[in-house]
């Protein structure tokens, strides 16, 4: 039977610990934090051990050290203290891969493993047409996307932009840790900025800001607090990005190329109405995520400029 902890506890006067001990301890410390308390105490005490979320329910009377039991403490007191668990244990899980992630990159969060599945599935169905396809993704952050496309389409040839020094050292780590980084190439700068101007891509990919700094107060404390803003929030109405990225794709994309972007739900058909009418875009669709929400923006190139600056009105 596991051993009742308060919030302070007595943890530090225990003799020994067991894994079913120091979950119960997670639990009780983090709960004011977190509105996912078992999940949390799980994700600590198994990064912790180094073993998998399910062994821990297979060894509950595994032991920890003077040294593991110390370190869970300190875990504890920074996750209740707000701070995101995957900065507190350096490690995020993202499709099939283990990342390394810190404050300087967006923690990665399953709506983006729906746009990586998107993107697969165009990469699927285009396989005669894109035999070694050329995939841009722009903003890559912890390189989440792009090593997970690289990782489970061999094929592909991918490029990864990323403006922030100590974001695109985190991706180059884990592309390195990965033994991917012979099928990526990293290039630091703003979105298209970073490449140049002649390069053509088969597919483009982004999640970008999308959060509106109105919405600022309305994020959780864990997401506001912590994570880096740059990657949060896009202007006014949030979309400041999307439009730039949406102006400057098709300079980038071959014909019938396809441009696919992660959304804000509230945001989507907004966005999906920006290709309405436009000559250079066909095929504009939003795809919905496992719960229904759209979050996945799919468009293709067809010809001439980006879309016309009237459509942008005053805020151009």
């Amino acid at each position: 039977m596991p051993r009742r902890f308060g919030r302070l506890g007595y943890a530090a006067a225990m003799p020994d610990w067991n894994v079913t001990d120091a979950l119960a301890y997670a639990r009780s410390q983090v709960a004011g934090a977190s509105d996912t308390p078992h999940s949390d105490a799980a994700e600590l005490v198994s990064r912790l051990l180094v073993v998998e979320r399910g062994t821990l329910a297979l060894e509950p009377a595994r032991e920890l050290s003077d040294g593991e039991r110390a370190m869970l403490i300190a875990w504890c007191a920074r996750r209740a203290g707000g701070e995101p668990v995957a900065y507190i244990t350096g490690r995020a899980a993202f499709r099939s891969l283990d990342l390394a992630v810190s404050p300087s990159v967006l923690i990665p969060r399953p709506e983006t493993e729906g746009l990586v599945e998107a993107v697969l599935q165009l990469l699927r169905s285009e396989r005669d047409r894109w035999p070694r396809p050329r995939v841009a993704d722009l903003g890559t952050g912890s390189g989440a996307i792009a090593l997970a496309i690289a990782a489970e389409w061999p094929q592909a040839i991918v490029t990864a932009t990323e403006w922030s020094d100590a974001a695109l050292a985190t991706a180059m780590r884990n592309a390195a840790e990965l033994g991917l980084s012979s099928r990526v190439r990293f290039v630091a700068g703003e979105w298209f900025g970073a490449l140049d101007a002649d390069e053509r891509f088969d597919l483009i990919v982004s999640n970008p800001p999308y959060i509106a700094e109105s919405e600022r107060d309305r994020l959780p404390p864990d997401v506001r607090d912590h994570e880096p803003a740059m990657a949060l929030f896009s202007g006014a109405d949030g979309l400041d990005a999307l439009r730039e990225i949406i102006d400057d794709a098709p300079r980038h994309l071959v014909t019938a190329g396809a441009l696919a972007l992660e959304l804000d739900e509230s945001r989507a058909q907004e966005v999906l109405a920006w290709f309405e009418g436009a000559h250079d875009w066909s095929g504009a669709r939003v795809v919905a995520d496992l719960a229904g929400r759209p979050r996945v923006l799919i468009a293709r190139r067809e010809r001439g400029p980006a879309i016309a600056p009237a459509q942008w009105g005053e805020q151009r």
